[in-house]
């Protein structure tokens, strides 16, 4: 672990309360690691978390500046919109997974490339499949 990782660890410990959303940051890390080393996925992505788009926050939003779960690709030279479109569907699809990153304060999946602009932004409540119900 970096320096500078430990110290974004301490400051969403602190902002948070908790150590769940930097649990998910970790495991969701590790997990990238693994299918990027396996040949699965030929990106390698990083997760963090950053601002969000206010547009998309719902009732259980965290602060603006806090709200955005964010996958950076680190190898994004070539970077083509069906890959982020690929990535994207990993997280979307898993609507479980959705709500939980909900109930953790976020409300913006943004994925984007490391030193490209090429990237996109998705309303997590969206995807969350709530049947009807209405999250502001």
């Amino acid at each position: 672990m970096s320096i500078t990782d430990f110290f974004n660890n301490l400051l969403n410990s602190l902002l948070d309360g908790s150590f769940e959303r930097i649990k998910i940051i970790n495991s969701m890390n590790q997990s990238f690691r693994e299918v990027f080393y396996s040949g699965e996925l030929n990106r390698l992505c990083n997760v963090s978390i950053t601002s969000g788009d206010k547009d998309f926050a719902h009732e259980m939003s965290s602060m603006t500046f806090r709200s955005g779960f964010k996958i950076t690709i680190k190898n994004d030279a070539g970077l083509k919109d069906s890959e982020i479109i690929e990535i994207s569907n990993y997280i979307l699809s898993n609507k479980a997974f959705i709500r939980r990153l909900m109930t953790l304060g976020f409300d913006t999946l943004i994925i984007q490339g490391c030193n490209t602009t090429v990237g996109r932004l998705f309303s997590l409540k969206a995807y969350a499949n709530l049947n009807n119900y209405y999250i502001e």
